[in-house]
């Protein structure tokens, strides 16, 4: 099982999506060697809603990681890194 981390502010705007179990496009960085994808996937605040997901461990602005892991399926790697500039849409 992968291990994830992404920062809270990159999911805020995709809340609704991600409570409805719909895929969004999410900048993640793999725990392991720590390099960043931006993917396609459908993210679960609960462990219970996604048993078989990989862990994703949320960040939020001061690098503190949440105690428990939300869960994550990456349906897809959809290409190069954006940066996020505040543009939505990716």
């Amino acid at each position: 099982m992968a291990e994830w981390e992404v920062y809270l502010h990159y999911l805020e705007d995709d809340m609704k999506d991600i409570e409805a179990g719909k895929p969004i496009n999410v900048e993640l960085t793999d725990q392991a060697i720590y390099e960043k994808r931006m993917v396609k996937a459908i993210i679960a605040k609960n462990k219970e809603d996604m048993p078989d997901g990989d862990n994703l461990w949320i960040k939020n602005q001061r690098e503190e990681l949440d105690p428990v892991p939300w869960k994550v399926k990456i349906l897809e790697e959809i290409g190069d890194l954006l940066y996020r500039s505040g543009v939505r849409g990716i």
